[in-house]
């Protein structure tokens, strides 16, 4: 491998680690009193999020070594499969329901979130569909065929319901077109559909018309649906310049709903202030670039727009996640990435890392093998 890929590889390695070390730490101080006081144990969310990151980084070492090439001839299993699982969710008796959403599969003592797979699925069935429409002239009824399985998964999934999520894929989906030439009235079509969409979407759900009216004015209702937003521009403002210190902010004694999933950004401006809240958007900002480098430097037009989905998807959420805390968007339920409480997020999040290693390490082997240009 060349040493610019190499030096790629262990820079997001290295930043991905980082930001392990960094939630953990984290998510410690958000949930030890909430843990103790529900479950017995301060070590409760601690012990559980970790064995679920170890087992993401086993993935993602182990996907990291499986050429990315294979999940473009699987892609019709894994789209079928992935509309099945989303499927259960909503219709089966294995739908595990919570605050108001059916989005999680529950086996015994085994739940996952299908939702958060599909990130990765969507991914590659964007970059399988737009490979091949490069490659060669589709027919009528294909595109019709896989445009209507994207469309059910995107449905299914907005049917859960799950807002963020259908959003962040659909914005993949217009993202990747856009970055592969796609017409910009076609682009502007799928906006301004999607937007009429989402503005239907909000005003359907009388949970969804408060939550936009807590953006708009948390104030008008401080009690009750600004609360949260209220509390977490509190916690920023608590925490100064330095912070108060890690594990001594207040936001986490239930005065902050969430904290340690949608809201712990919260808690980091708040015990770690100002300038650690910055350093870590700088780490994220650079882990951003280094993402969207590997799909640059991929060897073909599967692995770069493979590459770009899946760094979109990760930078997305951290940026919807920050939007929504800090008062610039509506909150949207996404976790922060590698931080938040989330065990489907972190093993998926992982999965999707390892993917872009792959993607990296192809590109320095073939950089090798071909010499410079």
């Amino acid at each position: 491998m060349l040493p610019s890929a190499l030096r790629l590889q262990r820079r997001i390695l290295s930043l991905v680690i980082l930001f392990l070390f960094v939630g953990q730490i984290m998510l410690f101080s958000a949930t030890g009193v909430l843990a103790l006081e529900k479950y017995g144990s301060e070590f409760y969310f601690l012990i559980r999020q970790a064995l679920c990151a170890a087992l993401g980084v086993i993935l993602m070492l182990i996907l990291s070594k499986i050429r990315y090439q294979i999940w473009n001839k699987l892609v019709y299993p894994l789209i079928g499969i992935q509309i099945v699982l989303v499927a259960l969710t909503v219709f089966s008796g294995h739908g595990h329901q919570a605050q108001g959403a059916s989005r999680w599969l529950k086996f015994g003592m085994f739940s996952f979130q299908p939702g958060e797979l599909a990130k990765i699925t969507v991914a590659i069935f964007v970059a399988h569909y737009l490979t091949l429409s490069r490659s060669t002239r589709l027919s009528a009824k294909r595109k019709i065929i896989e445009i209507l399985c994207f469309v059910t998964l995107i449905l299914l999934i907005f049917k859960q319901p799950d807002l963020g999520s259908t959003v962040l894929l659909l914005g993949l989906a217009l993202g990747a077109f856009f970055i592969a030439g796609a017409r910009p009235a076609l682009i502007a079509g799928g906006i301004g559909i999607g937007s009429i969409l989402l503005v239907l979407a909000l005003l359907q759900a009388d949970y969804r018309r408060r939550r936009l009216m807590a953006f708009l004015n948390p104030w008008a209702d401080p009690q009750g649906n600004g609360f949260q937003a209220i509390q977490s521009f509190l916690s920023f403002h608590s925490g100064k310049l330095f912070g108060v210190g890690l594990g001594n902010g207040n936001s986490k004694l239930f005065f902050l709903p969430e904290v340690h999933t949608d809201f712990i950004f919260s808690l980091i401006g708040e015990e770690l202030g100002f300038v650690g809240a910055c350093i870590l958007l700088i780490l994220f900002a650079y882990f951003a670039y280094c993402l969207f480098k590997v799909a640059l430097k991929a060897p073909d037009s599967f692995g770069s727009y493979l590459a770009f989905g899946l760094a979109f998807i990760l930078v997305a959420q951290i940026a919807i996640n920050v939007g929504g805390v800090t008062g610039i968007i509506p909150v949207k339920g996404l976790p922060l990435p590698f931080i938040s409480w989330g065990r489907s997020a972190v093993i998926v999040n992982l999965a999707m890392v390892g993917i872009l290693l792959n993607i990296v390490r192809q590109s320095g082997i073939i950089e090798k093998n071909n010499g410079p240009h």
